[in-house]
């Protein structure tokens, strides 16, 4: 199973302390939201939380939600991405939110519901004219900068009820010591659109909201398959050397090929490939 992928199961729920932030307006990004999803899912705000993915995975932990939820957050004081790495944001300087989707069933390609995720978040900016990579396997990128990042959660209730949670955090704006407390290179949907970033917060969550019930619905029924070209149509580093670096050793060097219908990343080494599921990617510097 990927790592960019976490299974959960039943655990007791623990209370959120509230932090009497200014809070974003629910009814507003829920008017943001595509026709086939307005009022068919139920649509929350708060000021601030530990993590919206968090939060709803200790609900679906006690029962399936009978219907879609998204919960969006002003900041999070215990973002996460994959491998438990913190998400930095300043409260306000980012777009947070999780969507809790209850499905009835497990595709053997689930895993890959990550990369599907990161092709519609990716298909939406550019429809805003904003042209991203994706870095396998959930990170979208500007130029080798990080713009968003998507995790995806499994749980299972007690009832034996399943719910996908996903996660997506995009950067709206960084300052110096934002950046420096990232730690790799970052950049701010301000530096793209700098005319459509302030003030409209509940209306990008409405559209990255939209784009990623649909990539689950879609994928729910009929898998990675339809998603599969479009992603490598957006990979980054297609074709070039690279390490695949799992924790602190390098698992394998190679050329990326592309990635499989299961969302493996395909590399070639010495005219041999190898399906990987688990790493990080590492690009080779030009000699």
């Amino acid at each position: 199973m990927m790592r960019n992928f976490r299974l959960h199961m039943p655990l007791a729920l623990k209370a959120q302390k509230p932090t009497g932030l200014k809070m974003l307006a629910p009814a507003e990004i829920e008017r943001a939201l595509a026709d086939p999803w307005r009022g068919r899912v139920s649509v929350e705000a708060v000021a601030a939380t530990r993590s919206t993915n968090e939060d709803l995975v200790h609900r679906a932990r006690l029962a399936q939600p009978a219907a879609c939820v998204l919960r969006a957050a002003d900041v999070q004081t215990h973002g996460r991405g994959r491998q438990a790495r913190v998400w930095h944001a300043a409260s306000g300087d980012a777009l947070l939110l999780s969507i809790s989707v209850p499905v009835s069933s497990v595709p053997q390609s689930l895993p890959a519901i990550t990369l599907a995720c990161a092709v519609a978040l990716a298909e939406c900016l550019a429809a805003h004219q904003v042209a991203v990579n994706v870095k396998w396997p959930n990170d979208i990128r500007v130029g080798g900068r990080k713009l968003a990042g998507i995790l995806t959660e499994l749980v299972i209730d007690r009832a034996a009820r399943y719910t996908l949670v996903i996660g997506a955090g995009m950067n709206l704006r960084l300052d110096d010591a934002q950046r420096r407390a990232i730690g790799y290179p970052a950049i701010g949907l301000d530096e793209l659109l700098p005319s459509e970033v302030e003030g409209s917060r509940e209306q990008w969550l409405g559209w990255l909201g939209s784009a990623i019930l649909d990539a689950a619905a879609e994928f729910t029924r009929d898998g990675f398959d339809p998603f599969c070209f479009r992603f490598n149509h957006l990979l980054e580093a297609r074709g070039e050397l690279v390490d695949i670096v799992d924790g602190d050793r390098n698992a394998v060097s190679g050329r990326i090929v592309e990635v499989d219908r299961f969302g493996r990343l395909v590399i070639e080494s010495d005219g041999t490939t190898r399906s990987i599921s688990v790493g990080d990617v590492s690009v080779r510097a030009k000699s």
